[in-house]
């Protein structure tokens, strides 16, 4: 993870679109492993990864076999769905999926291609001219004074209406109003670069383009010094147009929302381009301590915007990649497969000794979403030696709710305890129940209803315990019934792992169809595992993650959520309260409109 204070800068043509996909979405499994021939010829055939592990001898490039992954083919609409080839997009098409998703996820990526376009024609670092040679450099440039002023002047009053009057549904209206001419130039901004890429891909020849080019060049061609605006009113407009999408995503207007924040994102970038070409150690300073908290925020509401929607949930692969491409500063995204709301600093200087009695470096686990056996620490064990008492207080509790007429079971997300109310949003079908031992919603505050498991984490699991007391995470008996599908998302924060006892595991029939029927597993990032009875999974949920229970039976766990041990304990509870700082603060944002 990166600690530097000054990011890097944004260039030319650094954001694209993700494009390394695991699965196939006909048949199900991971891209196919092929032995190719490195000669002359290349193995960069469509789809297919590029190897440079060659071989020279005297000078010449020798024969060599290597193996590598055919890359999958990439729907060109949605840049959403991958195939192996047309056989299994034909099998994705026929179960009807693709053919009544593609149209909406492609509409729905718009957003994230104008960023790209825009952000493709940035000035260059080298550039004096005075004169802005194409108009889809920085768009916003060419807003003229009086709009500015207007855009202002509506913005004031509505402001009032929001903090003083409580008129809210009146104040997003003089929002929007005031933002009309950013839209506008926004839009046309858009439509001619579609234009424009549509001459170019017409031409046949490279010197009718740059003739093209040139010729347009003069025509649009704008004074800087005519439009240009203060790097203040710019910014102040880029936080206008974010606090405008919090309200249309609140008030059910998605998509207005998402055009916002792909201006107010064009904007930042522009300005962080600006700022990272000064030779100025405070523009410098200030790119970092301004700009990028801002294109953070809105980076996050973007990918929020899709990962609340099932069916453009796949979207948020592409804007963690390009968040990531972007240069991102503080709370850090890594990994497009790892997009937490919070992200915890590490010392990587811990050895798991110092918490889990196991002479290891802590590097081993750094990072990973899935820790093999060998790598648990030793409560573990202890856990997997008492495994069948603790069953035998679930199936007393499981006993006592059968025979009661209230249920000590709530569903997950159903609002019994503080944390995780949204976490019903990811049960795509079945039904999903916790009975929860400690923490939040806890059911009994006394070693009751459940003594040995209970003496058990207090005095083994100790780290899990004070992570539960403290606001961080449950523990819990897990319930999931048959035919029970949890959607892909990424937990909250990675500052903690997650353990699953098994207690009760269904019996995997090994069925290879391509949804996993007749199995019980949890992928994490690009890996299907699977529980097992007695035995403890330890997993990252930061990673993206999901669940299927495709068989007849029941699935319980003792769910357990524990300190990282590569967070030390000096700065355990400053990371769980600059996390809960950040979600009051991304919740107090969307009330506070800011000031002309």
């Amino acid at each position: 993870m990166s600690t530097s204070t000054t990011p890097s800068c944004l260039t030319s043509s650094t954001l694209s679109l993700f494009s390394d996909w695991s699965f196939c979405d006909g048949c199900g499994l991971p891209p196919r492993i092929v032995t190719a021939k490195n000669e002359n010829e290349t193995t960069t055939t469509a789809g297919l990864i590029n190897d440079d592990n060659t071989c020279m001898n005297n000078g010449k490039r020798q024969q060599q076999e290597t193996t590598t992954r055919k890359k999958l083919l990439i729907c060109r609409k949605c840049k959403t769905s991958a195939y192996h080839d047309s056989v299994c997009q034909k099998i994705h098409w026929a179960k009807g999926r693709h053919k009544h998703d593609c149209k909406k996820l492609s509409v729905a990526l718009q957003p994230l291609r104008d960023i790209i376009s825009s952000s493709s024609s940035l000035p260059s670092n080298n550039s004096n001219s005075n004169i802005i040679t194409d108009r889809r450099c920085l768009w916003w440039k060419c807003l003229r004074q009086k709009d500015i002023i207007d855009c202002n002047k509506i913005w004031k009053i509505s402001a009032i209406r929001w903090n003083r009057d409580k008129e809210y549904l009146d104040a997003m209206d003089g929002f929007q109003k005031a933002l009309e001419p950013i839209m506008k130039i926004w839009n046309k901004n858009n439509q001619e670069i579609i234009i424009t890429s549509a001459k170019n891909e017409s031409s046949s020849l490279s010197t009718t383009n740059t003739d093209a080019a040139t010729t347009n060049n003069n025509e649009t061609g704008i004074e800087y010094d005519q439009y240009q605006q203060d790097d203040a009113d710019m910014f102040q407009l880029a936080r206008k147009l974010l606090f405008c999408a919090y309200c249309e995503a609140d008030g059910n207007q998605p998509d207005s929302s998402r055009s916002r924040l792909a201006q107010c994102i064009s904007i930042l970038l522009e300005l962080k381009n600006l700022e990272c070409n000064s030779f100025e150690n405070d523009n410098k300073q200030k790119e970092h301590d301004i700009i990028t908290p801002l294109l953070d925020d809105a980076w996050m509401e973007l990918m929020f915007s899709y990962e609340d929607v099932p069916e453009l949930r796949k979207i948020t692969y592409h804007v963690a990649h390009m968040a990531i491409q972007s240069g991102r500063g503080r709370c850090e995204w890594n990994d497009p497969m790892q997009r937490p709301g919070y992200m915890a600093k590490f010392d990587d200087t811990i050895n798991i000794a110092d918490s889990n009695n196991v002479d290891r470096p802590a590097d081993n686990i750094m990072a990973l979403p899935y820790i093999p056996p060998e790598q648990h620490p030793e409560w573990c064990r202890i856990l997997v030696n008492n495994w069948k008492d603790i069953k035998a207080e679930l199936s007393g509790l499981l006993l006592q709710t059968s025979s009661s007429s209230s249920s000590t079971w709530g569903r997950v997300g159903c609002g019994n305890r503080g944390s995780g109310s949204d976490d019903h949003r990811v049960v795509s079908s079945g039904d999903w129940t916790e009975y929860v031992l400690f923490g939040t919603g806890a059911v009994s505050y006394t070693d009751d209803d459940a003594p040995v498991t209970k003496r058990l984490l207090k005095r083994y699991v100790a780290d899990a315990v004070s992570l539960a007391e403290s606001g961080g995470g449950e523990i819990i008996f897990s319930k999931l019934a048959p035919h029970t599908h949890i959607d892909a998302h990424c937990g909250p924060t990675n500052f903690r792992l997650t353990a699953h006892l098994g207690l009760t595991v269904p019996d995997n029939n090994n069925d290879n169809d391509a949804n996993g029927g007749g199995e019980c597993k949890i992928r994490v990032k690009n890996n299907w595992h699977y529980w097992e009875t007695g035995k403890i999974l330890l997993v990252d949920d930061s990673y993206e993650h999901e669940i299927r229970n495709d068989t007849d039976e029941v699935r319980i766990v003792l769910l357990m959520r524990f300190w990282h041990p590569l967070l030390s304990k000096e700065k355990r509870q400053l990371e769980l309260s600059e996390a809960r700082r950040r979600k009051e603060m991304a919740v107090e944002k969307r009330y506070h409109p800011p000031l002309v």
